[in-house]
């Protein structure tokens, strides 16, 4: 469950150079930390994901919805 910890950053990066596989549940984590962080104005960045992450999230739409670099 998400917590209000979430309040004492400036913003959160996930770095993803070592994950090689998302799951829908690994997904789902993602948007409820995006929906948790967006009324904070914090901001949430996923950075180096491999072509097969990138892939699964272009696939899912997340690509439109989560901030990749």
């Amino acid at each position: 469950e998400l917590t209000e910890e979430f309040g004492k950053f400036e913003s959160l990066i996930l770095d993803c150079e070592k994950l090689q596989y998302i799951s829908s549940s690994g997904l789902r984590v993602l948007i409820m930390v995006q929906k948790k962080l967006q009324p904070q104005n914090i901001p949430f960045t996923i950075i180096n994901c491999s072509s097969t992450i990138r892939e699964i999230l272009s696939m899912s739409g997340f690509d439109k919805i989560l901030n990749i670099q």
